[in-house]
């Protein structure tokens, strides 16, 4: 939820008074309460020191006499504002008071002046205060008390003498006489709480129009001075396109140093930005530019995969920049002859891009005409070395494949030794030359070497083995050649995708500071078949054997494992496809670059032999119950099927040989 700055100042201000007026308000009704406590204090013992002195002309054995004295202490009592003046008798050892004379004031209770009057003894009501007063021990004592009538504060003096008319003398007394002055503390706290409810409504009206001229200074002063700041910011950054209105700088506080500072700030980014989108203008021209090369460069190269009967081409190539310098080219000849080329120009960037698009256009109608590798590269060489003003040279590497002869032909323009991956890892170094583009004239040899079936030829720009992790380390050379020696005896591909796979993890946060590119090409194992048909006899697996053993394009793994199977497929069949007669067996072996399917045909018994096969972990080799040969069987077997037409069983078992 939004909550504006003017709101957060009062959530701070407002606690802020409560608590200075609640505090205010405390301590002045300790001061009062203090003040009127002490002014009550004094007037007791004022009036009665007074009282005292009065008593002594008045005789407290004469009836006459002592209400004389009452009616005197009552006028003490209204002209002081006290409640009670009163004279009385102390009786020490029974703690006992006897009234002798006694006036009432204001706020005298009815209670009082019917059972305070003269001659009226009061028992154990007589405090130690009163003794001490009463023995001289103390002058007088000023004591708060709590009574029946009401919560009190008095004062009590010691009258020890009395005024002899007939001597005109002060005599002393044969016992003395307390009288006392009373007065009602809890009117004098009444009068104490008036006063603070006055006091409180003042601070209450103070504090009320203190804290709205404080509201209204900050609301104009700051809060909308922020919410002008904040709705010019606002609508700068939502319409800046329109026309911006700048803040009004006045005077010299915070707030005109953040106007002015939002002013220069707007003026800094109208310019920022304009500067960016004439930099962004220019970087999209630019942009637009480098992709019509890349268009026209991806137009050149030829579609990453290829797959006819004699070979598989895989290629990968990814600039460091929006256009490269790498190329691959391959090109199938009318002939069948496949030509597979990798180049890689000097420099990166547009320049670097259209070089290669020139060489790319040179290599391709140099293969199209049918030149060996040497001669390609040799021409290649003098047409780009005629025009060549920024002087770039272009590493290259031409090989053509005859899938008739199984030859492939190379020559090497200084790029990286390819590699082939065969029952073992050969690097190509032989053919080395120069590379092109530089000097005219060069002569560039020519190798051959022999493709098996199941071969890859590997080729690479310096984009992979150059490859920087985050740390900088180069990918390197040996890191490159334990990929590809994963791949050693396998006839499958996937080497172009494990590489790259492998670079990528390499290089997983890190810059690409050069174009990685890579092609590669599989000889494909052309099918081959076999096919046996013989009596239903033991003996006669020794012709199946042989017949598998023959077939040259297969492992020796691959020949150990068809031979299992087979001998538990027609053993069976031997034993349990005919009842009385004879009958025979046929045999199929079908071989392909990937896997070899033999299929097992006889006019026997109708019997599916994938239907209850023995689970294995049931299997009581004890009684041999038969069926472990199947288990094994459809175990090692990659695919099976079986079906029953023409009056023939035909099983069908496929192994993958890679």
């Amino acid at each position: 939820m939004r909550r504006s700055i003017f709101f957060k100042f009062a959530l701070i201000i407002i606690p802020i008074v409560l608590i200075f007026e609640v505090a205010e308000m405390y301590f002045s009704y300790r001061s009062i309460y203090d003040e009127t406590f002490e002014a009550s204090e004094k007037t007791v013992v004022t009036v009665a020191a007074e009282a005292a002195d009065e008593f002594k002309y008045y005789n407290a054995d004469d009836v006459r006499d002592c209400y004389e004295c009452s009616n005197k202490f009552s006028e003490y009592c209204f002209q002081y504002g006290v409640t009670y003046i009163f004279a009385i008798e102390p009786d020490v050892e029974n703690r006992n008071e006897k009234y002798i004379s006694i006036g009432f004031g204001e706020g005298a209770s009815d209670d009082a002046k019917e059972t305070r009057y003269h001659g009226v003894v009061v028992e154990g009501t007589l405090s130690d205060e009163e003794i001490k007063v009463y023995n001289g021990e103390e002058r007088y004592a000023v004591v708060h008390e709590v009574n029946r009538f009401d919560d009190t504060l008095l004062c009590y003096y010691s009258v020890n003498e009395y005024y002899d008319y007939e001597t005109g003398e002060m005599k002393l007394r044969e016992t003395p006489v307390l009288v006392a002055a009373e007065i009602s503390f809890s009117r004098v706290i009444a009068s104490v709480e008036a006063r603070i409810k006055r006091i409180g409504a003042y601070e209450i009206a103070f504090a009320f129009i203190s804290t709205s001229v404080i509201f209204i200074v900050l609301y104009l002063k700051i809060s909308d001075p922020l919410k002008k700041i904040s709705s010019r910011m606002k609508n700068f950054v939502v319409d800046r396109e329109k026309d911006f209105e700048k803040l009004d700088v006045k005077g010299c506080d915070e707030l005109a140093e953040m106007s002015k500072s939002f002013n220069d700030m707007a003026d800094e980014i109208d310019s920022y930005i304009d500067y960016i989108n004439k930099v962004n203008k220019e970087r999209n021209m630019q942009e637009a530019e480098l992709d019509i090369a890349k268009n026209i460069q991806a137009g050149l190269l030829k579609p990453p995969r290829y797959e006819d009967e004699t070979v598989s081409i895989n290629a990968y190539m990814k600039p460091a920049k929006n256009v490269g310098g790498d190329m691959y080219e391959y090109q199938v000849l009318d002939d069948g002859r496949v030509y597979i080329i990798i180049a890689d120009v000097s420099g990166k960037g547009i320049i670097a891009a259209l070089f290669m698009s020139r060489a790319i256009t040179l290599l391709h109608q140099y293969a199209l005409l049918g030149h060996s590798p040497s001669k390609m590269l040799f021409e290649f060489n003098n047409t780009l070395a005629e025009q060549n003003p920024k002087g770039l040279f272009i590493t290259t590497f031409a090989a053509i494949y005859d899938p008739k002869t199984g030859l492939l032909t190379y020559s090497n323009a200084g790029h990286n030794r390819p590699y082939i991956v065969s029952d073992r890892l050969i690097m190509l170094d032989g053919a080395a030359g120069v590379a092109a583009g530089i000097f005219s004239n060069n002569e560039y040899e020519e190798e051959t070497v022999r493709l098996n079936p199941g071969d890859t030829v590997f080729l690479y720009t310096d984009g992979v083995n150059e490859a920087e992790c985050v740390s900088g380390e180069l990918f390197g050379v040996a890191a490159l050649e334990e990929v590809l020696e994963k791949h050693i005896g396998k006839a499958k591909g996937g080497i172009t995708d494990d590489v790259i796979a492998t670079v990528r993890e390499y290089t997983d946060g890190a810059l690409q500071n050069d174009d990685i590119t890579v092609i590669s090409m599989q000889v494909k194992q052309k099918p081959e078949s076999r096919s046996l048909t013989t009596f239903a006899e033991t003996k006669n697996l020794v012709d199946l054997k042989k017949m598998i053993n023959d077939m040259p394009c297969l492992t020796v793994d691959s020949k150990a494992q068809l031979n299992l199977i087979a001998e538990e497929i027609f053993v069976n069949i031997c034993y349990y496809a005919y009842e009385k007669n004879q009958g025979e067996i046929t045999v199929e072996l079908d071989v392909t670059n990937d896997s070899a399917t033999l299929t097992f045909i006889d006019n026997g018994t109708p019997f599916d032999p994938t239907l209850d096969v023995v689970d294995i972990n049931d299997y009581d080799h004890e009684k041999r119950i038969g069926g472990l040969g199947r288990f094994i069987v459809f175990e090692m077997a990659d695919e099976y099927s079986y079906e029953y037409r023409d009056n023939k069983n035909i099983l069908r078992i496929t192994k993958n040989i890679n």
